[in-house]
């Protein structure tokens, strides 16, 4: 199963997609999940190895900070160091922020280290999207 969600903003852009392994839904990785994020002309596609169960967690966690604007949420490897954070501001903003690096494709290394905020009012449609998503993969 393959879902695309994407996430758009005046200066930040973020696509996540998801590649499920049903078959392996008991293991801790079981989800192939492909980004690309661009935060103010600096760019990066990468993937991270996910447990999709976890993932349910954190779109929970993802909602609190949308509704309060308090808090954080991250999504991360379980045995890597990528990681993309999101954080209420209290004032109408979430930030976003993270870690990404190639893994060494091709025999090189690349990293992106990113911040940037974005008004409440575009996040509306990309949790909509990633609640509907997960919800079948709740436990």
């Amino acid at each position: 199963m393959i879902e695309s969600v994407l996430l758009e903003a005046e200066n930040f852009n973020l696509s996540l997609d998801f590649q499920v392994f049903e078959s392996d839904i008991a293991y801790p990785s079981n989800t192939i999940l492909s980004i690309f994020v661009s935060s103010s002309g600096f760019s990066a596609s990468t993937t991270m190895d996910i447990d999709i169960k976890v993932f349910c967690n954190f779109c929970n966690e993802l909602e609190i900070v949308y509704n309060t604007l308090k808090g954080s949420a991250k999504i991360q490897e379980a045995y890597g160091n990528q990681y993309i954070l999101f954080s209420g501001d209290r004032l109408g903003h979430i930030m976003i922020s993270g870690f990404l690096d190639s893994q060494g494709a091709n025999g090189f290394w690349q990293e992106l280290k990113f911040e940037n905020c974005i008004d409440q009012t575009y996040f509306s449609s990309f949790l909509k999207r990633l609640t509907n998503f997960t919800v079948q993969f709740k436990k």
